[in-house]
């Protein structure tokens, strides 16, 4: 029909004004690393020493990531998740029980921790604002096909603004990216590199839109929380995991070693 845009244009169209806009990144065929930041102008991976250009001088493939910081903009300009948000702002931290992550005493240790990008020394702490975001994030690997011989990993944030009854709702959770198969990444933190880049912007601050007092502000976000299974949070502490000698990051268990499957497993007793 004359006058209709087509389907692909409309699509860039509402990309370009949301800014909703996925960022490629090349990455190791085998997701050793994603190719950002330090080796960003490498030729070949340091894990594997595959080429990082295929014969045809194009890259192997593709890291996807979703900027978080359109998210966070959109979420302030909504004046129903605005006000959804407020929950941590009016928590009142009881210091007879724990009631909540606000709780404990890692955040309320940062209440009065200064807050260090670069060299530089912020005037200001940790959610001194009451719009201040607290984020969480967890990552996990699954195997996206019914053999699990390749998996993937996504990477989701929680707003931790939201109540404990919707802050884990799947409408609720901001994923910026999965790092693609086939195997366990070799260095996580490659991958993790531009939300690290955005989350350094946030501690300074972003200008933003609040839709409940209709004016512009600093926007502050902070990842106080990251969580998962012993292999997922192993990867992310650039530790061994649940088969090393010493699983736990948090007890002094160790494991024995078993001649016949040759690994370490923890014991019953």
């Amino acid at each position: 029909m004359a006058g209709i845009d087509t389907l692909k244009h409309t699509e860039n169209c509402i990309q370009y004004l949301s800014r909703f806009q996925s960022i490629q990144y090349n990455h190791c065929l085998n997701s050793c690393i994603c190719y950002i930041g330090p080796y960003e102008v490498l030729t070949e991976c340091p894990i594997c020493s595959l080429k990082h250009h295929a014969t045809d001088n194009t890259p192997h493939t593709y890291f996807m990531y979703l900027s978080i910081i359109p998210h966070l903009h959109a979420m302030v300009a909504n004046s129903s998740y605005a006000t959804k948000s407020q929950y941590q702002a009016k928590h009142q931290h009881d210091l007879s029980q724990v009631t909540n992550v606000f709780d404990s005493t890692h955040y309320c240790a940062l209440l009065t921790t200064d807050i260090v990008v670069g060299n530089e020394r912020l005037p200001f702490w940790f959610f001194s604002d009451p719009q201040d975001i607290a984020l969480g994030l967890s990552t996990d690997g699954f195997g996206p096909f019914k053999y699990h011989t390749k998996t993937a990993w996504p990477i989701i944030l929680f707003n931790y603004n939201l109540s404990p009854e919707e802050r884990f709702q799947k409408d609720n959770i901001i994923s910026v990216g999965v790092i693609p198969g086939p195997k366990k990444p070799g260095d996580c933190d490659s991958f993790l590199w531009p939300l690290v880049q955005e989350l350094l912007q946030l501690a300074i601050g972003v200008t933003a839109f609040d839709a409940l007092s209709k004016i512009s502000f600093y926007l502050c976000a902070y990842l106080f929380l990251v969580f998962g299974d012993i292999p997922a949070v192993g990867m992310i502490m650039r530790m061994k995991g649940h088969n090393a000698k010493l699983p736990c990051h948090m007890c002094k268990i160790q494991g024995i070693w078993n001649n016949t499957s040759k690994t370490y497993y923890v014991p019953l007793n």
